[in-house]
């Protein structure tokens, strides 16, 4: 019997020789389209996704050999959850694959933006010598709040301990871990806001204008999460009003800059504009140690799976 494999996005090639060693049939097709996929998905007994192919009911109703779904990655809201379960498949992640890529991302953007790295290189390469107005703060004594405490947010722990600095994280559904806090005593002390949220029904939009307002103190934001989580427009507000002094944001309401509502595109101009906002494209995590690291997750899950 033919056991079959879809990857529908670019991975690292030793996923594709693994599996085969084990007998599989590897179909590796990064270019295909979630239609095409939807076409093809009855005659396999696992897929792997990214953020292209949503598993959702229409999918897994087709797919009737189905026996697990694998996420390149972290977020699982590409899956239904709940749908697979009930039609027994298996559904699972990889974030060990990218945790530390992610906190190295985080902590980069968080030392730029304390430190008006980008605005500094953009203002000299116009030939502007400003010191004065790009004094920076020292992350040392910072207090730093994550919001969630998942793989990425334990990573990004673990390397800022060597900055001196005071953790707090909020997790509603972890009880006893490290550097563990109240939601209050984030809101009273911290310097810096780090999200570490998956996305979900109860987390979308989370952080509004309320959230960013319980602050005692102006902070710094970093998001490398989802970009749902936050409410851009609430967060220009926060930063106009100086309620955020910065933010370094690497993930978006919506990453498709095509198809940007007039809206999200007068909130995307409004953040460009902002020298008080760091940008990068969905990239934390995009190295390439964890494009091997995430392969390599991904084929020990999927090997466990088969001894089930």
């Amino acid at each position: 019997m033919n056991r079959k494999i879809l990857i529908t996005d670019e991975l690292h090639p030793l996923l594709q020789e693994g599996l085969e060693q084990d007998g599989f049939i590897v179909d590796y097709r990064p270019a295909i389209s979630a239609e095409e996929v939807l076409e093809i998905i009855h005659d396999y007994e696992g897929i792997v996704i990214n953020s292209k192919v949503y598993a959702g009911k229409d999918l897994l109703d087709r797919a009737v050999k189905l026996k697990f779904v694998c996420r390149a990655g972290s977020g699982l809201e590409v899956i239904d959850l709940d749908y697979a379960k009930r039609n027994n498949i298996i559904s699972f992640n990889s974030p060990e694959g990218n945790r530390n890529a992610v906190a190295e991302h985080a902590l980069g953007m968080l030392l730029n933006l304390l430190n008006n790295i980008s605005k500094a290189d953009r203002e000299l390469r116009n030939k502007e010598w400003k010191r004065e107005e790009n004094r920076g703060n020292e992350l040392s004594g910072k207090t730093i709040g994550l919001i969630a405490y998942g793989n990425t947010a334990e990573a990004f722990a673990k390397i800022l301990k060597g900055f001196d600095v005071k953790i707090l994280a909020y997790d509603k559904y972890k009880p006893n871990f490290e550097n563990e806090s109240s939601l209050h005593s984030i809101f009273e002390q911290a310097d810096v806001l780090s999200l570490h949220l998956p996305l979900t029904e109860e987390t979308k939009y989370m952080i509004d204008y309320a959230f960013l307002s319980s602050f005692k103190k102006p902070i710094w934001l970093v998001n490398t999460s989802r970009g749902k989580v936050l409410r851009t427009i609430d967060l220009l507000q926060a930063v106009n009003e100086g309620k955020v002094i910065g933010a370094a944001l690497d993930v978006f309401e919506n990453e498709k800059l095509s198809s940007l509502n007039e809206t999200e595109k007068k909130g995307f101009e409004a953040l460009i504009s902002d020298n008080r906002i760091l940008l990068t494209p969905h990239i934390a995590g995009w190295t390439y140690e964890s494009k091997k690291k995430i392969a390599e997750v991904l084929l020990e899950k999927i090997r466990a799976i088969q001894k089930l």
